[in-house]
């Protein structure tokens, strides 16, 4: 009889444990909320709660390594977004209400299956760290040139066949990583880049040409190049002072 009651109390616990797990809402679970921050990473989530997007006083998001594939609509409410971190999911877009995160500095989308981004991009006034590197890019809006607070711009690992035109208009760009791409050439007016103190260009594209008012960068600190990438001989003079060029 002592078996018996043992083997009842024993399912029993069983169903009440699996009762609560299949009972478990959003908010059960493993979030981390500090101020106005709220961490939601590795939660095996395909969507963001809707729960999330009435939390207008969020100014940081984290939603690294769930399996996300589309960012609804309302993420254009959470208008006091500083930063928002959606790597590694299955992301293949943005909707055009990310345009509403005027606040937004910095943006993380690497490791997805980003293939365009929305024009309205180019109209997150605040933005001064734009990750995409890692996924399936092939070309970029020209909206991004108004980006004009833009100061680190990863793209490695995409497989962009060219750059807008106006790139050179981030004036305060810093840090640009390029490499691994299907680059020909850059636009002459990335010559405009005063302020660039790093530019990756390994395995960046056949061949890579470097137009020569890239001398004009007085701030450039470091020049990662292939062997065949075509350097403006005054680059090379350059290297005598601050600038190094690395392979």
């Amino acid at each position: 009889m002592q078996v018996l009651n043992k083997i009842v109390l024993t399912t029993g616990a069983i169903f009440i444990a699996l009762l609560m797990i299949g009972c478990t809402s959003i908010k059960d679970l493993k979030e981390t909320r500090e101020g106005t921050a709220l961490n939601l990473s590795k939660q095996g989530l395909t969507e963001i709660p809707e729960s999330v997007f009435e939390r207008t006083e969020l100014t940081t998001l984290r939603l690294f390594g769930n399996q996300i594939d589309s960012i609804s609509p309302r993420i254009g409410e959470l208008v006091n977004l500083e930063k928002l971190y959606l790597g590694r999911n299955n992301l293949k877009t943005l909707p055009p209400e990310i345009k509403n995160l005027k606040k937004l500095e910095l943006l993380s989308l690497k490791n997805n299956e980003i293939d365009s981004l929305p024009n309205e991009i180019g109209e997150l006034e605040s933005l001064e760290q734009l990750w995409l590197q890692v996924n399936q890019l092939e070309y970029l809006p020209d909206s991004i040139s108004k980006l004009n607070k833009l100061e680190v711009l990863y793209l490695q690992f995409n497989s962009l066949y060219a750059l807008p035109d106006d790139l050179g208009n981030c004036s305060e760009l810093r840090f640009l990583h390029l490499n691994r791409n299907n680059l020909a050439e850059l636009p002459e007016s990335m010559g405009k880049l005063h302020h660039l103190k790093e530019l990756y260009l390994s395995g960046a594209g056949p061949l890579l040409l470097v137009p020569e008012n890239f001398c004009d960068l007085r701030f450039l600190e470091l020049l990662q190049i292939d062997r065949t990438t075509a350097l403006p001989p005054c680059l090379y003079v350059k290297q005598a002072n601050r600038l190094r060029i690395i392979y």
